[in-house]
């Protein structure tokens, strides 16, 4: 049988945004083709952010290698696709990759190809996260116009890592309501649950991590300037985000790994509980069974005076049936004082008083008189309270 493929999504129509920038102003176009930002980079004292929409890296290489003078190797990269979150440093200009996450289940591959004026971000789908990046731009409220595209490279490295923290939170509160399942009762289908959400952290945290490295090779290599360039700086602060939300994911992996142990702890208690019923009902019917056919084996008594006398008693059967009861309710209250069958935080009676009392409660001769007498035994003195409320430091 043929399967059914999904609808094809109608093509995106490509976008190309200008912003061109100095301290003075910020100007906003939108071009037909790459080719046209060409003119608008010869001015050395104005910074251009050329974003690029509904294009694969691919298909604007040849442009994008007469706007900025690419290395054959960032070239060969994006023209093959890099879907390795990384950065790449060829002296005059830098190549990068991050991953974008729209929502929980749709992510993208972001380009970012500057050097110390130009930037370029190129991104196949439609929406990103940079809305704020444009308007601190127009707004020129900070220094933001007056730095190069570094700059501009560590602000939208910022944006991408906020767009993580919602994804972050739903697994904050996912593995929360995992938690308190499993604390009430653990299911089969639980454990499947986990992997899914571990797998899923694993490939956010791996979008992350190769990133990180990449970016603090770089600082290392450049660690024997005198002073700290634009370029460092940026870098330095865009691996300071990354590492808070690469925290944040080893946290959430650790909390996984204890969902994890607290599905297997819960179900051993479960399989604990379910072989102490069983254990407890094969001990209390082993005397039953022993009486059963200590009687049932019918030697003549008439044969010997030792062969079983009790069987021609007029009430034998009643006596056998009473000592089988009583032997019953002997081991349900042994196993009850044990805790073997009852709430082990109850309190425990001792002596002869407290057996009479366990035993009204157990038969349920009393109704409910039981479980008053022991909240009132938990209750605390009142003398104590007052006591308390008199010395405040106790």
């Amino acid at each position: 049988m043929a399967e059914s493929s999904a609808p094809e999504q109608p093509p995106v129509a490509p976008r190309i945004d200008l912003m061109s920038y100095d301290a003075s102003g910020v100007e906003v176009r939108t071009l037909a083709t790459l080719a046209e930002a060409i003119r608008f980079t010869s001015d050395p004292s104005r910074k251009v952010w050329i974003d690029v929409e509904g294009l694969h890296a691919s298909e604007v290489v040849q442009e994008l290698e007469r706007l900025i003078s690419l290395h054959p190797m960032a070239a060969d990269l994006l023209r093959n696709g890099n879907a390795r979150a990384m950065v790449e440093d060829y002296g005059d200009h830098k190549l990068a990759t991050m991953v974008f996450v729209h929502d929980a289940r749709t992510s993208e591959v972001i380009d970012f190809v500057f050097n110390d004026r130009v930037m370029v971000t190129i991104q196949e789908r439609p929406g990103d996260c940079f809305n704020g990046v444009r308007e601190r731009l127009k707004s020129g409220t900070d220094r933001a116009r007056e730095l190069g595209a570094p700059f501009l490279f560590a602000l939208l490295g910022r944006a991408i890592c906020d767009s993580y923290q919602p994804v972050i939170d739903r697994f904050s509160h996912r593995i929360e309501k995992m938690e308190s399942a499993l604390t009430r009762r653990p299911e089969r289908g639980m454990l499947a649950k986990i992997h899914s959400l571990r797998t899923r952290l694993l490939e956010l945290r791996q979008q992350i991590v190769p990133l990180h490295e990449s970016i603090h090779a770089i600082n290392i290599r450049r660690a024997d300037q005198p002073n700290a360039d634009e370029l460092t700086l940026a870098l330095r602060s865009l691996a300071d985000e990354l590492a808070e939300v690469r925290d944040e994911l080893d946290f959430h992996r650790d909390e996984i790994q204890r969902l994890t142990d607290l599905y297997l702890n819960g179900i051993s208690n479960r399989l604990n509980d379910v072989m102490r019923v069983l254990t407890i009902i094969s001990t209390l019917f082993m005397p039953l069974s022993f009486l059963a056919s200590l009687y049932g084996m019918n030697f003549d008594r008439e044969a010997s005076p030792w062969n079983m006398p009790e069987l021609g008693w007029k009430y034998g059967y009643l006596a056998v049936l009473g000592v089988m009861c009583t032997v019953s309710v002997s081991l349900v209250v042994f196993f009850w004082r044990k805790g073997w069958i009852a709430d082990p935080t109850t309190e425990r009676r001792h002596g002869i008083d407290g057996l009479a009392l366990d035993m009204v409660e157990f038969i349920g001769l009393s109704s409910g008189g039981g479980s008053q007498g022991r909240r009132s035994r938990r209750r605390k003195p009142a003398g104590s309270v007052r006591a308390r409320a008199a010395d405040p430091q106790r």
